[in-house]
């Protein structure tokens, strides 16, 4: 019964959060996302593309877009992991990200899919050992299918020392 209250109480806490968000956009003209999006049904995998950290991504895409998440950042990803694989998590998994455009469906991939992005460009270089085994970790949480940003759309992203690990990584 206590267990059964305590969800209850969560699933109170979530909508409340969910209408308080909405309520800023609609009365204060905010730019936010909505953690109110059905589970996601893939996980889309990313580089930087560069060497840039974490809190230049997310003044970057601050610039870009301007959409703040539930949890306070602008990273379009919901997850990045920088060399020393530090993961920081930046939008909650239901909520709408900027990470993955399919001009054929637009909307799509930012409403129904985790977008991870691990900090370099694998092109050039190779990920981490750190960022392999976090981004590992990550990645056996979920029951749903990884797919890598080229396969989406065309793009050289995740890089092909990324995408080789990627490779192996589903074989398991």
């Amino acid at each position: 019964m206590l267990e059964f209250l305590k969800l209850q109480i969560q699933k109170i806490q979530l909508q409340i959060q969910i209408l308080t968000i909405q309520l800023r956009i609609v009365l204060l003209k905010e730019k936010l996302t909505v953690p109110n999006l059905p589970k996601p049904k893939y996980i889309v995998l990313h580089h930087g593309g560069d060497n840039a950290n974490f809190y230049q991504i997310n003044e970057n895409h601050k610039q870009k877009w301007g959409f703040k998440s539930s949890l306070g950042y602008y990273v379009g990803y919901h997850k990045f992991i920088d060399y020393s694989g530090q993961l920081y998590i930046t939008r909650q998994d239901n909520e709408e990200a900027a990470h993955c455009v399919d001009p054929n469906n637009p909307g799509w991939w930012n409403n129904n899919s985790i977008g991870i992005c691990l900090q370099g460009n694998f092109e050039n270089e190779q990920p981490t050992e750190f960022q392999l085994r976090t981004l590992k970790k990550e990645l056996d949480k979920y029951d749903i299918s990884v797919k890598m940003h080229y396969e989406i759309v065309s793009t050289l992203c995740p890089g092909r020392n990324l995408i080789k690990w990627v490779k192996e990584y589903r074989k398991f």
